[in-house]
């Protein structure tokens, strides 16, 4: 499986119990699909995709417990703290209008109101109730914007790009 073909949807964040289940942190607004995908996909640090045998788990406040096929002790699940839990798109549904993957978001060109190219989106950082996009340009400078409808007015996916407000201070380099 192609890792571009995975949706990460998630973050394990420490072990849960002696067990093996594990607390993740949900990036997306439906959990419910999430822990009915018919498979998920463990990404280690530093490591590929690894398909999972199974799972099961429960919503929580402030994310997921979660039991994963293989994962049966506290230790084990201290060991997994940090990867990555993905679905594969064709698992997911499709967005409705107007909705899109966090991941869609990635490799899109960023431009400001006024048509000046920033950069490519690089990566995201999920900051609880702030999306963060670093946007990288030519010259390797990154660039930070907070992923709201303020800062980020426009997104169009079919033409591979969004737009960046000039809000006073946004985009000032030091």
């Amino acid at each position: 499986m192609e890792s571009g073909n995975l949706i990460t949807l998630g973050r394990i964040v420490r072990a849960h119990g002696v067990h093996g289940a594990v607390r993740v942190a949900y990036y997306g607004q439906d959990p419910e699909g999430f822990l009915d995908a018919p498979r998920l996909w463990l990404i280690p640090r530093g490591g590929g995709p690894v398909p999972l045998g199974g799972h099961r788990g429960k919503i929580v406040p402030g994310g997921l417990i979660m039991k994963l096929d293989g994962c049966s002790s506290r230790e084990a699940a201290m060991d997994l703290s940090g990867s990555e839990l993905a679905v594969a798109r064709e698992d997911l549904p499709a967005p409705g209008a107007d909705e899109f993957y966090q991941a869609d978001l990635l490799g899109l060109e960023a431009v400001t109101s006024a048509g000046r190219s920033l950069g490519r989106v690089t990566n995201l950082m999920d900051h609880g109730l702030l999306l963060v996009l670093s946007i990288t340009g030519q010259d390797g400078r990154e660039t930070l914007v907070p992923f709201s409808e303020d800062c980020v007015p426009e997104v169009d996916l079919d033409a591979g790009r969004l737009v960046v407000s000039e809000l006073p201070g946004l985009l000032d380099q030091t």
